[in-house]
């Protein structure tokens, strides 16, 4: 009697690239297939610490409806499998036909979040743009948090990086939820971070309308009004100058401004700030003195406060204006505490960087007149674009790690402007409301199938405060782990974006390269290396070419398969000024300060005319993805509502709703929270359908992009225009239908 022999079950070490975080795993594989993940316990810094999403990369990897080889669309609307050969072939045709009769300006990239997974695909799309003479470079950037970019350039720049997560006595965390998204926190345990605060008698201090997971465990909550984040800051820094708790000797050797900033903060006494955003004066002081006293410390904002008003450009200097009259930066002979060990080692100088131009430079719009910014051109103009009658008008779209009909503010515009397109090309592992709109969809390869590194980084000086990095010096890499399926054509982003460079003729070149400016004019920029067009590079390739200057070396670092702390011989420690320095930050921008005055004098937030509709994550939903299997079996996004207004409207649990605004109206699921400000109502985004193509609310979830537009309030620095604060009604549907189908949970 024949036995069944059982595969043999092989732990390797690898990376999970979902998200930042960038959590360290051990892989379980039978039989070249991935079957188990989990936590890597032996992982300096995450000591085996990964979240759900993670732990259920196999279901991601062995979905039975993962996208294996690419798809083309025939003029039925139906799609059809072809090789990669042939699709790159096509694609490669089509480009060359449309910049021969329109131009290069008619090819265009957009940048999605997920383009995470493949970190070299941006930088060869990018140059791929750029050989052929397109500027049109698009990003989830400018729809997100552009505000921090152009802020910082109109701030100036530390030479040096911020204290941030290098022992912080204070956090000031503004529409941010770092226990959820892992910004705003090092990378790393998400929890560690408040622990120690706490241990060294510190503060955390958590501005939200809603009582969030973090707001739920800091020193201090702050509960304003939606929108009003800009007069909690701005009260912040009215009590620190008014007590004089600054830092005056950083202020006088470094900063200029403070005088304009002091008269422009002056009107934002406590008593104004708890009358206009309903917050406790008391602790509006009590939240300036702990940050004003500490002597190291950081604030940062998240998507919540750069995306419930159109003032996100100034939300984000303000922040940077607190941090640096608080003197928040490492300062000559300090050792920095982070350094990248796959990176060139650094060198930091205790001296300011100054003011640059943030916005209105580079290309022009056609459609808008916006022009180019610091956070790059204005994503919410490019359905504008695609739709512009008129001569440079983009009629291909590369569209690289995103969902733009989900995900873009102004859906039923994008819808349109995507159907416009003569060529829209998707990078996915899905047939997602995108891709299914699409002319080509390649399909891609995942992370656990292709090497990586990651390394904490320098580059991060300049961009935000405390935002993203890690708080020592962190490295690792990965090789494959797993075997792509059986009878795949599967290509990393960036080989499709070689082999059309290839096709045409273009020498193009590669290095990591971001869609916004990061930190300080470069002095002295080396050319890019060019890559040998006569063969594809292997990702390790790539790799090598990435690190070839790296502090530590690669075979040094592949020989730590948990990853690790990679600290210098030598401590980089920061520089002093150099002789005759001149450079100084700027706190009191003319124009920044006259924008806090506009919003003095404009309508204050506390005027409650209906529900207003805020942005949320949920725990451990990828929205990027919305697969049922990595996403706890959640299906759709509820609009979670306060249950005191939820009683007023004799809703429940589960009960149909429709949801109103000024934009448009959609289906939802409704569910009560308790950490949702009565008044108020969240949902997470990037969930949904096209109009077209609706599903059954339960099944698909609601599009929130159909309740915004791109003629709401736009950021004038940014374009970025008001994704949430939206004002809504909510209205029962007849019957009142309840299910427990399409299970949707999010506190």
């Amino acid at each position: 009697m024949g036995t069944s022999r059982r595969p043999v079950r092989d732990r390797r070490h690898s990376t999970c690239r979902l998200c930042a975080n960038r959590c360290p795993v051990l892989v379980d594989v039978e039989e070249g297939r991935a079957v188990q993940v989990s936590g890597d316990p032996d992982a300096p810094l995450y000591r085996g610490y990964s979240c759900r999403r993670g732990r259920f990369l196999p279901q991601l990897l062995n979905d039975p409806s993962r996208l294996l080889r690419p798809m083309k669309r025939l003029p039925d609307g139906s799609f059809v499998p072809i090789s990669s050969e042939q699709a790159l072939d096509e694609v490669t045709v089509a480009v060359e036909r449309l910049v021969a009769e329109h131009g290069p300006r008619s090819i265009a990239l957009y940048c999605g979040t997920q383009s995470v997974q493949s970190p070299p695909a941006y930088g060869m799309g990018r140059s791929l743009l750029e050989e052929l003479g397109s500027p049109m470079l698009f990003s989830a950037n400018t729809i997100d948090q552009p505000g921090k970019h152009v802020a910082a350039g109109l701030h100036g720049y530390w030479m040096a990086p911020a204290q941030a997560f290098d022992r912080p006595e204070v956090i000031l965390w503004i529409g941010i939820n770092p226990l959820i998204s892992y910004k705003g926190v090092p990378a790393g345990v998400p929890r560690d971070l408040l622990r120690e605060v706490e241990e060294r008698g510190g503060h955390t201090i958590t501005v939200d309308p809603r009582r969030t997971e973090t707001a739920r465990l800091s020193s201090l909550h702050l509960q304003p009004a939606p929108g009003e984040d800009v007069a909690v800051v701005a009260g912040l820094l009215h009590v620190i100058l008014a007590e004089e708790l600054h830092d005056r000797g950083f202020v006088a050797e470094n900063v200029d401004g403070l005088a304009a900033l002091t008269a422009a903060v002056r009107p934002f006494t406590p008593d104004y700030v708890a009358r206009r955003a309903g917050i406790a004066a008391e602790d509006i002081v009590t939240a300036a003195r702990w940050f004003g006293t500490a002597r190291r410390g950081y604030a940062v904002a998240g998507t919540g406060g750069n995306m419930s008003a159109a003032r996100g450009t100034l939300l984000e200097y303000l922040i940077l204006a607190l941090d640096t009259i608080c003197g928040h930066y490492l300062r000559e002979g300090e050792v920095v505490a982070a350094t990248g060990p796959l990176a060139p080692r650094p060198m930091f100088r205790a001296q300011a960087s100054p003011p640059v131009t943030a916005y209105g430079f580079g290309e022009t719009l056609r459609a808008t007149g916006r022009r180019d910014s610091l956070a790059g051109l204005p994503t919410a103009d490019l359905a504008d674009e695609i739709l512009f009658e008129g001569e440079g008008r983009v009629r291909a779209l590369f569209n690289l790690g995103g969902n733009p009909v989900v995900a873009f503010p102004g859906q039923e515009r994008t819808v349109r402007s995507m159907d416009a397109l003569d060529l829209l090309v998707s990078f996915d592992v899905r047939m997602s409301q995108t891709a299914r709109r699409s002319h080509y969809v390649f399909a891609s390869t995942m992370c656990l199938e292709i090497p990586g590194i990651q390394t904490a980084s320098s580059a991060t000086v300049g961009y935000a405060n405390g935002y993203t990095g890690h708080s020592a010096s962190w490295a690792q890499y990965t090789p494959a782990v797993v075997e792509r399926p059986p009878g795949s054509d599967l290509l990393e982003e960036w080989e499709v974006f070689f082999e059309i460079a290839k096709r045409l003729g273009l020498q193009i070149s590669w290095a990591p390269r971001s869609p916004f400016r990061i930190g300080p004019p470069a002095q002295g920029e080396q050319p890019l290396p060019k890559l040998d067009m006569s063969r594809r590079p292997t990702h390790d390739e790539i790799i090598e070419l990435w690190t070839q200057r790296a502090r530590v070396p690669l075979e040094t670092v592949k020989g730590h398969p948990h990853g690790g702390v990679f600290d210098p011989e030598e401590p980089v420690a920061v520089l002093p000024k150099e002789e005759g320095w001149q450079g100084r930050l700027r706190v009191g921008s003319a124009e920044m300060m006259q924008a806090l005055a506009d919003y003095q004098g404009g309508e204050a937030g506390q005027a409650r005319d209906g529900l207003r509709l805020l942005n949320r994550r949920m725990i451990q939903v990828n929205s990027s993805y919305n697969l049922d299997r990595i996403n706890r079996g959640i299906t759709n996004n509820p609009l979670f509502m306060n249950p005191e207004d939820m009683a007023n409207l004799g809703l429940e649990d589960d009960d149909e709703v429709d949801v109103v605004s000024e934009a448009g109206k959609v289906r939802a699921l409704v569910k009560g929270d308790a950490s949702v400000m009565t008044g108020t109502a969240s949902m997470a985004h990037c969930f949904g359908e096209a109009p077209d193509t609706d599903l059954d609310v339960r099944v698909s979830g609601t599009p929130v992009s159909r309740l915004n537009a791109v003629d709401f309030p736009r950021d004038p620095y940014t374009g970025q225009p008001q994704m949430a604060n939206i004002r809504i009604t909510v209205h029962p549907v007849e019957p009142p239908r309840r299910t427990a189908a399409g299970r949707a949970r999010g506190n």
